[in-house]
């Protein structure tokens, strides 16, 4: 029983962790200088998904990643 505890509190301190190395990524209209930045989510277990949906809907309309932050 003591290993199952030990098993969940690695698992919920590798999932915190990770959350934290999800950076903000800004995304920019190169016809008009728009910009804007795709979140990774807090809420979920893997914060990318999210994320990566949001470059992937800016980039099908044109988008491209800013080279500058």
């Amino acid at each position: 029983m003591r290993t199952l505890r030990l098993r969940y509190l690695a698992l919920a301190i590798a999932a915190g962790s990770l959350t934290g190395c999800a950076a903000d990524v800004v995304m920019q209209n190169p016809r008009t200088d728009e910009s804007a930045t795709c979140r990774p989510s807090l809420w979920g277990l893997n914060p990318w998904s999210q994320q990566e949906a949001c470059i992937g809907d800016y980039i099908t309309r044109g988008w491209i990643r800013s080279v500058h932050d």
